[in-house]
């Protein structure tokens, strides 16, 4: 009895030890190939061509002084977005040069000659036009896109099926018939930006009132592409076994997808029948692109990182609901960091948000080094001779030789004291405040006939 217990023990112990070692042994393999590391592996054995040579890369910022630093081989993976948008701008003989934001922005005050630089982003709106498509459910929203990433669109539209146009900005479009579905609200609105543009149109996007859009680097991306193809852009899921681009994150279609889609639903009765259930115009869209030979594109960078983003960025930086299906059932899941530096959109959930991230982006800079913007602003009446000039504006006194500190305290006080004030002061004070006015005029008609 004894040694069959002691029998049990042993094989237990030896059980526990061998598990202890295999456990320790894996951890080691696993700590020497950590998933950055063993990422860029994969990474490198999959695009061998698209690493650099260099072995050094060159820190360029604001600040003009450069400087070297060696980082890891697998660190220089080339974009290929890159790649394609240097290309599609040498088509056009278009050379990029680094600007001097001191001189851009203020460099007009201080010089007779100057001229400012013309922007990539704002080359690039000339070129490449793109509408957006907000659906409002909450005019606040609306108004609060409209005064922030909108005027980056070459056009805005503004549609609802539930909000009604308050007479002021922004605009809400009143479609023609009825809407009975999401999906036909989106067939009805691609129709009318179709017909209310037709020639011009080369891309449109579209999203929720609660997504702020950087138009900047939508351009960047698409840039290469040829509008005329069919491209439907954004973050793909698979949903019974139907891929199509999520809603929430926005989704971008080119031209020659629009006409397409128009072209099949060329009616008010096709686009009734396309789809009947709400919050579903996402799912039904992919399903009939699919029908035509339109696929979600593969829109991660080269590190394979979102640049549509459902979710607010501080929900994606804390890496927060990565089990949702938004992540689950993604396409192309995405790898390593968060958010691409080239993110497209990103939720914002309320106005006041959207105007400060607005703020940040577009009008806040960080100050390295500075000459014209550290000057003050030119005048046209210097420091030290502007309270004559209130003194001649206000009271027509342009004698200011006998006037001290103490006698141009009490010329403001006399004129605007109050009428409390006023019955408190003795009639020797009145008497004083009236003979400094009289004094003052009296030398001043006395030089000015001098002068005659």
């Amino acid at each position: 009895m004894y040694l069959r217990l002691l029998k049990r023990k042993l094989t237990f112990f030896l059980g526990f030890f061998i598990g202890f070692i295999i456990t320790l042994y894996l951890a080691s393999i696993f700590n020497n190939c950590n998933y950055k590391d063993c990422h860029g592996k994969s990474l490198k054995l999959k695009n061998k061509n698209t690493f650099v040579v260099n072995k050094k890369l060159t820190i360029r910022g604001v600040k003009s002084s450069d400087r070297d630093i060696n980082l890891p081989e697998d660190d220089f993976i080339e974009d290929p977005q890159k790649i394609k948008y240097q290309k599609w701008l040498r088509g056009y003989n278009i050379t990029l040069s680094k600007i001097n934001l001191d001189h851009q922005y203020y460099g007009s005050l201080f010089e007779s000659n100057y001229t400012s630089s013309s922007l990539e982003s704002d080359w690039l709106k000339s070129k490449i036009n793109i509408v957006c498509v907000v659906f409002v459910e909450k005019i606040k929203l609306a108004k609060a896109i409209y005064n922030t990433w909108s005027k980056n669109c070459n056009k805005v539209y503004f549609f609802s099926h539930k909000v009604t146009d308050s007479g002021s900005d922004p605009s809400i479009v009143k479609l023609s018939v009825k809407i009975t579905s999401s999906w036909q609200l989106l067939c009805e609105s691609l129709h009318h930006v179709w017909k209310s543009l037709n020639d011009s149109l080369q891309w449109v996007i579209v999203i929720k009132d609660d997504t702020m859009i950087l138009l900047e680097n939508l351009r960047y991306y698409v840039a290469p592409l040829d509008y005329n193809d069919g491209h439907y852009l954004g973050h793909p899921v698979v949903l019974w076994g139907q891929a199509y681009n999520v809603a929430q994150a926005g989704y971008v279609l080119s031209r020659g997808a629009v006409e397409k889609v128009i072209s099949h639903f060329n009616t008010h009765e096709k686009c009734l029948a396309g789809g009947k259930y709400w919050k579903q115009e996402d799912y039904y869209l992919g399903k009939h692109l699919a029908a035509l030979n339109i696929q979600p594109s593969d829109t991660r960078d080269h590190k394979l990182r979102d640049i549509f983003h459902g979710y607010p960025l501080q929900t994606l930086l804390w890496g927060l609901n990565k089990l949702g299906n938004y992540f689950t059932r993604a396409v192309y899941p995405s790898r390593g960091d968060c958010c691409s530096p080239r993110s497209v959109t990103f939720s914002v959930p309320d106005a006041e948000r959207l105007y400060t991230i607005n703020y940040y982006l577009y009008h806040l800079f960080v100050h390295n080094r500075g000459i014209y913007g550290n000057k003050p602003a030119p005048t046209p009446v210097p420091e030290q001779e502007v309270w004559k000039l209130a003194l001649k504006d206000e009271f027509n006194i342009t004698y200011f030789d006998n006037i001290t500190n103490e006698v141009y305290y009490k010329i403001w006080r006399f004129k605007y004291v109050d009428p409390i004030n006023l019955k408190l002061m003795t009639n020797k004070e009145y008497i004083n405040g009236s003979d400094i006015f009289e004094a003052l005029w009296s030398k001043q008609e006395s030089e000015r006939v001098k002068r005659n």
